[in-house]
């Protein structure tokens, strides 16, 4: 009977400790906020390309370092905050789009090329694929009327 007892216990602290939720506060996934408010005219020649699977318009002020509109190739339209969520409070856990790859990697484009920062990488709907980090990034609300989109938190 102890052993049995012994055994739950050891099963029970094992579960808690590997299943423990992040602190959307103090743990990896923590991304600050910041208030989101854009426009798009898609029939504007700077947005026009937004009506293309596949295609991205880049906002660096919005968002806290920036925010991506993507049209995915569900025909989704998505704002993904540029902001990498894992160890978001470093200075290069920031997000940047690789068409090559249609992903989204943590780091940056220098003159050497790519610089990683954590490794993460997360795809064009916001679900991160492989890296250290265990959250999809941030987004933001999206909706369409017409040829204009509307970005809000």
């Amino acid at each position: 009977m102890k052993k049995i007892a012994f055994i739950l216990c050891c099963v029970a602290l094992s579960f808690n400790q590997s299943c423990k939720p992040d602190d959307p506060f103090t743990g990896d996934c923590f991304i600050p906020d910041a208030a989101v408010n854009i426009t798009i005219n898609m029939d504007l020649p700077e947005y026009f390309n937004l009506r293309n699977l596949g295609e991205f318009v880049s906002f660096e002020s919005q968002g806290h370092r920036g925010i991506y509109v993507i049209h995915n190739f569900d025909d989704i339209y998505y704002a993904i905050e540029r902001t990498c969520s894992y160890q978001s409070d470093l200075e290069c856990a920031r997000v940047e789009l690789d068409n090559d790859i249609l992903q989204l990697r943590c780091g940056s484009t220098q003159d050497t090329g790519f610089v990683d920062c954590c490794g993460s990488a997360y795809n064009f709907n916001s679900g991160f694929i492989s890296g250290p980090t265990r959250c999809n990034l941030k987004t933001y609300r999206v909706s369409r009327s017409g040829n204009s989109l509307y970005v809000s938190n």
